[in-house]
């Protein structure tokens, strides 16, 4: 239960009327008041149960020494929050032996200079008591009802963690078991100084147990998140001024509740640390975060920054299976996501591994600069190519972007293995494919929304198009195998089981109506470019 610490009841306007100054005890003005209580009583001690503020004029006490020795003592047993005392009945100020005494014992004593109304005071001090605790608890129930509602509603990690550093206005990251910070958000302190602080500490926090506060500069409260005595994941939250508030406490429990019971709603998910990659991964191709924010970022999930390159790559399975849209379920994406982190973990590649919604899985490697990429990434795409072998699974095609040098040019390295993926054509078995081997469809898939393109293909082929409707696509048929066939017409008139006295009548009005000559190579090549950029754009669509 929240209550208001002595120096808020000190600043009521009644209390502050008195001109209150502390004489003793000082250390002691964060003690949490209860309640407030008037009595002139010596042997009021009995009589009460900790946490009061005690009212007096001291008219009742006696004087002597030991007598006032005696009663700060009996006041302090009963844990009380502070002692206040209005001069001019019985003291002028406070009697010595009680000063040292109060000191001694770590109780606050506090002389009112001016005569106020004591029944004004409790009054002011009850009504803020329990107004406060109602606030406190309807607080309580708005991070209660925020958290659960975004548990339900199946809220990422990202998000419960930026929502309870919104709400604490604190920086709060989550980190895996193995110290691994899967997602943070630093409000308005810089990440790079949450980050090292939470390395410091890490280390000696047990993965278990209750909410904690470990006080430094900064402190951290910490928490498990977990459920059936499994922990998960640690949720630590940022303290800079001193002791965290009741409601930080309260917004870090609800917030580890909140992600424990996103996890348990859906058990088959991918895990945290997958969940923080594919992030990372996202936010790498929208771009607009600054060098030092991916670096930070990166190093937060175990990838070294310095001395690296980076490349970028895409894994799919080679015969797409799934929804109707030919795209595999997120199940199996997420297993094949698993594969490949087990491969790279095989193969000794540090790599960040996600699912994507495209049905493909994500990964970005950091090698040494100046060590063998090559035969690094040959023996991770083995290694791939094995651990989905050994499980029956379908085999699968790699593709690799190009080795960049910096963290803020992973996108393009990414949006190149997107492209080769996306301009693979019954590729020849190979390890891993790269720009190169898509050569000119590449560059076409690349082009394949330009609209000078689609005027190409207009002028070269729009003709055949319109007369090819009539006559059952024929036309079209023919010129592409011929095509296929390097111009031999030998091969062509086999392969469409044709008679060459058809072929040539096809062929010959596949001249007329394009005025073109066949025999031509840059006829035939100008032909090809336009029915590959064709089918670009028509699986682009």
């Amino acid at each position: 239960m929240w209550l208001p610490p002595l120096t808020d009841i000190l600043a009521l306007p009644e209390l502050a009327s008195g001109e209150p100054e502390v004489v003793a005890g000082g250390g002691g003005l964060r003690n949490q008041v209860r309640w407030v209580h008037v009595s002139e009583l010596e042997d009021i001690a009995h009589l009460l149960s900790g946490g009061e503020l005690l009212l007096t004029t001291g008219v009742a006490l006696e004087t002597s020494p030991q007598a006032l020795v005696g009663y700060v003592e009996s006041l302090a047993a009963a844990n009380v929050a502070a002692l206040v005392i209005e001069a001019g009945r019985r003291f002028d100020c406070v009697p010595s032996a009680m000063v040292e005494a109060a000191d001694r014992l770590g109780l606050p004593v506090i002389l009112l200079r001016r005569e106020v109304k004591f029944v004004r005071v409790t009054e002011e001090a009850h009504s803020f008591i329990i107004d406060s605790q109602l606030g406190e608890l309807r607080a309580s129930q708005e991070i209660h009802g925020t958290f659960t509602e975004m548990a339900i509603e199946g809220a990422s990690t990202s998000d419960i963690v930026r929502q309870a550093a919104l709400m604490s206005h604190l920086p709060v990251l989550l980190s895996s078991r193995g110290r691994q910070v899967l997602a943070f958000e630093t409000s308005d302190v810089g990440a790079a100084l949450v980050l090292s602080s939470w390395e410091e500490v890490s280390g000696d926090i047990p993965v278990s147990g209750r909410t904690r506060f470990l006080p430094g500069e900064p402190g951290w409260l910490v928490t498990s998140v977990g459920a059936r005595g499994e922990t998960w994941a640690l949720l630590a939250m940022m303290e800079r001024n001193g002791q965290p508030s009741n409601r930080a406490y309260s917004i870090l429990d609800r917030a580890a509740v909140g992600l424990a019971l996103n996890h348990l709603v859906d058990r088959d998910r991918e895990t945290l640390e997958m969940q923080a990659q594919r992030s990372f991964l996202s936010d790498l191709l929208a771009g607009g975060q600054t060098a030092t924010i991916l670096q930070t970022r990166a190093e937060a999930l175990g990838l070294r920054a310095e001395s690296q390159e980076f490349i970028a790559s895409y894994v799919r399975p080679a015969q797409l299976t799934g929804d109707p849209a030919g795209l595999p379920g997120e199940a199996d994406t997420r297993d094949l996501a698993q594969h490949v982190s087990s491969a790279a973990r095989e193969a000794g590649v540090r790599c960040l591994v996600a699912p994507l919604a495209s049905g493909m899985v994500g990964v970005l490697a950091s090698i040494p600069a100046h060590g063998d990429a090559q035969a690094r990434l040959t023996r991770l795409a083995e290694a791939i190519h094995q651990s989905v072998a050994s499980d029956g699974a379908p085999r699968v095609l790699i593709t690799i972007g190009s080795a960049v040098n910096s963290l803020h040019e992973v996108r393009r390295s990414l949006r190149e293995a997107e492209q080769v993926m996306e301009s693979l054509r019954d590729p020849a078995p190979k390890p891993f494919y790269q720009l190169p081997d898509v050569r000119l469809r590449g560059l076409l898939h690349l082009l394949r929304d330009d609209a000078r393109v689609e005027m190409y293909c207009e002028r070269q082929l729009g003709p055949l198009l319109v007369v090819d409707k009539r006559s059952k696509g024929e036309l079209m048929q023919a010129l592409q195998t011929f095509l296929s066939q390097a111009g031999n017409k030998a091969s062509t008139a086999a392969a469409l089981g044709l008679s060459r006295p058809t072929l040539y009548a096809r062929l010959a009005r596949i001249e007329s109506i394009l005025g073109v000559n066949l025999n031509s190579v840059d006829s035939r090549l100008s032909l090809q470019v336009a029915l590959m950029a064709m089918d670009e754009a028509c699986l682009g669509r």
